[in-house]
């Protein structure tokens, strides 16, 4: 019966239901199953902490550098579209099945098929991490994609009605400053210190637990909140979850009004309940309006999962009352943009939980607008009634996109969260199967659904540059290629250009570093080659693209223009006739680089891989080697625009081989190389084994490279 239903549209978290009035006993696993599985988890990257005792005890020595992102934020540039024209920003709440799944560990591993990673994070402002935790600390993988793409990554505070002893939240020392008594929260230190530390952005505070009567005092929690977002910083974002209000109930308002403003404001932002209205989207703006609270940082819940059937007692609903959520999540979207908020996106990863196997290709419905695909199946009932492609308001539509890179620097080289290998190396590393997963080195991705001609001349029948991800045992390449559209006859000596925009930039005018590596597929008809191109404020730059079946690298100083302006966009440009109904792949890029020229003519970085060891760690379950190294670096590099960390310096990642097979890749500066891994790469006999690092840079170049022979001693 269970299964009927599916159970993965039963076990909702943050949003459903009663269950403050109605806790369920606690059955899950004892304290000390959590404890070992706590450990365990310790080696996959992951951090969390279960009780206020844990969270008491925590210091940064107790940190693993694995559990630690090490990927700066990129600053975006500001958006061209301004806020309020019809356009919405969009916050991610990553609310699937629990959260903290192996295919998110700092390791790669053999899946059998993608999950979840948002390949469309240009239109993503904020994602949540979210779990049944009570501090629940994004995995490294997560918050490096997402500093790469300009997203910040948040963690979350979560107090649930099974949450023991809520009031130690409260705990505070009272200080005399001036004419005021100052109150100092121990756990706002340390929470703005954890986020600090690990490397992300911030939380999001969800109070579902209502605190007991003779610790609650409304302007003590927004006291707590106020020094919680000081010590985190302006750099860093602090959101309240509409659950608690300000007379110590769990009521979930659905808009901002008088019960959860004083919270909002503390924090500077909020995150509302998903079972909203126009009218109360309208009157939270009316609200927000005249206070410091930003109307950007109103982010209205919508509930992805509201499609699916429910019970009775408590059916789903979000914007629109009736169908909304899933395929139409862009609805409610296009309505908050309309109105002037923000979007809350709950638990997206339900296009992979709801439709195994065909995940990516929900997605791209949601996002795009784009027809189901075939033989789609799910478990609640007639797949195409309950979810019909929503073509009118796709997500993307309503969605602010935001610029790639920042006003310096744009590098991609179109690796995805999911990455094929050898059958050799699968059977080395990653148990047989066919897939792994490096969720840490999704870089940024192209927006696939831009075509390079206007609707009309589809419609037309004139032929259109399309672009497409192409997944290989030698990595991901973006394909771009001619598409027929529908035949129709034409006066083939009519030249029609077509503009293939790949990314939306907004860089400093000035002299440009263009790199990009590329094959060109030498013409077969009577008309030139694609060109790259350049699109300035007030011009445009074309750049050849070296024809062959090899690739090239092709490496161009760009002078200024002072009459252009800003960058603003790249992408492929192609003058020529009709082509007639074939389809032909015209180029494939492999990295793409532009970067603001340095101001010196120096542009050597010298850096090095140095003091390579193999230490033996942990005990019983977690027993394991740990290969660590350090490394120094020239201190002027960081002058050269170029990314730079505080954990790893001027290297992105580290390429790590064992004897010849390359293992992975590391963003710290240890790896764990499990017993599994070491009998896959070492002959039986052996008492010793060649280790090979490779760091590289932010801009994909290798800086340093490192290879010694380490004995295996017990």
């Amino acid at each position: 019966m269970l299964n009927s239903f599916g159970w993965k549209d039963i076990l909702r978290p943050i949003r459903d239901g009663y269950k403050h009035l109605f806790p369920s006993p606690d059955t899950g696993p004892t304290p000390e199953e959590r404890a070992r599985q706590r450990e365990l988890d310790r080696l996959k990257g992951f951090c969390y902490f279960d009780t206020f005792d844990q969270l008491d005890r925590w210091t940064e020595a107790e940190a693993d550098p694995i559990q630690r992102s090490n990927t700066p934020l990129m600053v975006r540039p500001p958006s061209r579209v301004p806020i309020g024209k019809n356009k919405a920003n969009i916050l991610i709440c990553h609310d699937s099945s629990g959260n903290y799944h192996d295919y998110e560990n700092v390791r790669s591993i053999g899946v059998d098929e993608e999950s979840y990673s948002c390949e469309y994070l240009q239109f993503v402002d904020t994602f949540i991490y979210f779990s049944h935790k009570l501090v629940c600390i994004p995995p490294p993988p997560w918050t490096n994609t997402l500093h790469r793409n300009g997203v910040k990554s948040l963690g979350t505070l979560l107090i649930e009605p099974q949450t023991k002893d809520s009031e130690r939240l409260l705990q505070h020392i009272a200080s005399s400053g001036g004419a005021s008594k100052r109150l100092n929260f121990p756990l706002a230190k340390k929470l703005a210190a954890i986020a600090k530390h690990y490397g992300f952005d911030g939380w999001l505070v969800n109070i579902e637990k209502p605190f007991p009567s003779e610790t609650w005092d409304t302007h003590v929690l927004g006291a707590f909140l106020e020094e919680l977002r000081n010590n985190l910083g302006p750099s860093k974002d602090l959101i309240w979850y509409d659950a608690l209000t300000i007379a110590n109930k769990i009521n979930y308002q659905n808009t901002l009004n008088q019960q959860n403003i004083l919270f909002a404001k503390a924090c500077g932002s909020i995150l509302t309940n998903y079972c909203w209205t126009e009218a109360e989207a309208r009157s939270s703006r009316k609200l927000a309006q005249p206070t410091d609270l930003p109307l950007e940082k109103v982010f209205f819940g919508i509930d992805v999962w509201a499609q699916n059937p429910s019970s009775i007692t408590h059916p789903r609903v979000t914007y629109p009352e009736k169908g909304g959520g899933g395929t139409n999540t862009g609805i409610a979207v296009n309505k908050l943009a309309e109105v002037g908020l923000s979007a809350g996106v709950f638990a997206p990863a339900w296009s992979f939980e709801h439709f195994p196997g065909q995940g990516r290709g929900v997605e791209q419905v949601v996002w795009d607008g784009i027809a189901l695909p075939e033989g789609l199946r799910c478990s609640c009932g007639i797949t195409t009634q309950r979810h019909p492609p929503n073509r009118g308001s796709p997500m993307a539509q309503s969605a602010t996109e935001f610029p790639a890179g920042s006003e310096s620097f744009f590098y991609t080289d179109f690796s995805r969260a999911f990455a094929q290998h050898t059958e050799e190396r699968g059977k080395i590393l990653y148990e047989g199967k066919s897939l792994h997963s490096q969720l840490s080195a999704q870089s940024v991705l192209p927006y696939l659904a831009r075509i390079s001609t206007a609707e009309d001349q589809v419609e037309s029948g004139i032929n259109i540059l399309s672009q497409r991800l192409e997944d290989s045992e030698e990595g991901t390449q973006l394909v771009i290629e001619v598409r027929a559209a529908v035949y129709l006859k034409h006066d083939h000596n009519e030249i029609y250009e077509r503009w293939l925009p790949l990314f939306n930039l907004n860089m400093v005018s000035g002299p440009l570093q263009c790199r990009f590596v590329s094959r060109c597929l030498p013409s077969k008809g009577p008309w030139p080659s694609p060109k790259f191109y350049l699109k300035y404020e007030s011009d445009i730059q074309f750049l050849d693209i070296p024809q062959g079946e090899d690739y090239t690298v092709k490496d161009v100083v760009i002078r200024y223009n002072p009459e252009g302006g800003r960058l603003q966009e790249i992408g492929v440009y192609l003058s020529a006739p009709h082509l007639g109904t074939d389809v032909a792949r015209l180029v494939v890029f492999k990295e793409i680089l532009i970067q603001a020229c340095p101001s010196s003519s120096k542009a050597e970085r010298q850096c090095s891989v140095e003091n390579l060891k193999l230490e033996r760690r942990g005990e019983d379950e977690t027993k394991h080697w740990r290969l660590c190294w350090s490394y120094t670096h020239d201190k002027e590099q960081s002058q050269l625009g170029i990314p730079y960390s505080e954990m790893t310096g001027p290297f992105s990642h580290f390429r790590i081989s064992l004897n010849g097979v390359e293992v992975g890749r590391s963003y710290a500066l240890e790896y764990v190389v499990t017993e599994k891994l070491l009998r896959g790469v070492k002959n039986q006999d052996e008492g010793s084994m060649e280790v090979s690092i490779a760091g590289l840079a932010f801009d994909g170049t290798v800086l340093a490279r490192c290879k010694v022979e380490l004995e295996l001693a017990i």
